[in-house]
């Protein structure tokens, strides 16, 4: 039996993709990682109850520390069921108050939703199946060129994101730009990753769940936008095209990564229901280098084929 490891599984779009995943793919093993594992396995009880899957399980991963990082990917590779059939980097935080870090000192929102998921990922690569699936979700806000309410992201350097500096910028400012950027980073990531796969036959994929109200992503907003961001802008969702309730974005992650429609897709990025091309910046060769070995550096993690 093949494994399907999905992070930031417990609530929003994770946990509806989860839940697809688990009415699609009967006959493989769902893995949700979680930092707290009495959550985790409430929402494991949470989709057998929905789907009548029986093949879930939880282990602990926190994507702020390299060492929980490890332990997860050890552990997995313990499991008699270590076989994966679709990793799918889901997880991520917004931090637009006080700048946060991770365990290793990492900004937290660079090493949660880029270094966190890279390390985890290139772990777990030598137990992908040779026809597997990575997907990474990013976000539209990468791209400047579709002017999102979001500050736009500026890519420097591995250093620079990882170790921030003190700045006189408004903290929503810098926390928007440095979302932004991780999102930027996933892309790149996927670009970079599909093209040293290109003897494989993996797929590595970005993915963008357009706006979708309601997610927890807004918890350091306002009081006024954390109560719009879930009560008012889901009605968005009925009148604008790419913004989606977290139930048709996670459905749509987990058809990207399962369906056989998209079985042919490698190294794109899919927004809205369709392949689309990313932002300049994406495509800059040097920045894709330079995140790619910077990254390898910090998280002290190598590169398997």
């Amino acid at each position: 039996m093949d494994s399907i490891i999905i992070t930031g599984a417990t609530s929003g779009i994770g946990f509806e993709c989860a839940l697809q995943m688990a009415q699609i793919a009967k006959n493989e093993q769902i893995i949700i990682p979680a930092r707290n594992i009495g959550a985790g396995k409430g929402i494991i009880e949470k989709i057998k109850d929905k789907t009548g899957h029986k093949n879930l399980k939880c282990l602990e991963l926190d994507l702020a520390s390299l060492e929980s990082i490890r332990n997860f990917s050890e552990s997995f590779a313990k499991e008699k069921n270590n076989s994966i059939s679709i990793l799918i980097n889901n997880a991520g935080v917004q931090n637009i108050g006080e700048t946060q870090y991770t365990a290793d000192g990492f900004e937290q929102t660079f090493g949660v939703n880029h270094l966190g998921s890279f390390a985890l990922t290139l772990q777990l690569l030598p137990l992908m199946k040779n026809d597997g699936h990575i997907t990474f979700t990013s976000s539209e806000t990468h791209d400047p060129s579709l002017k999102t309410p979001i500050e736009p992201p500026i890519y420097t350097s591995v250093q620079e994101l990882a170790f921030s500096k003190e700045t006189s910028e408004k903290t929503n400012i810098v926390g928007q730009r440095r979302y932004s950027t991780s999102k930027l980073c996933n892309i790149m990531t996927t670009y970079e990753l599909q093209e040293r796969l290109k003897k494989t036959n993996i797929r590595v994929n970005a993915y963008d769940p357009g706006m979708t109200p309601g997610t927890g992503l807004a918890k350091t907003y306002s009081p006024v936008m954390r109560f719009l961001w879930k009560n008012v802008f889901p009605v968005l969702t009925l009148l604008k095209s790419n913004i989606h309730t977290p139930a048709q974005a996670g459905r749509n992650l987990a058809k990207l990564a399962y369906s056989e429609k998209y079985k042919d897709l490698k190294g794109i990025y899919f927004s809205d229901g369709k392949v689309v091309k990313t932002s300049v910046d994406s495509y800059n060769k040097v920045f894709q280098k330079d995140l790619w070995s910077g990254s390898l550096e910090l998280t002290k993690t190598t590169f398997t084929e």
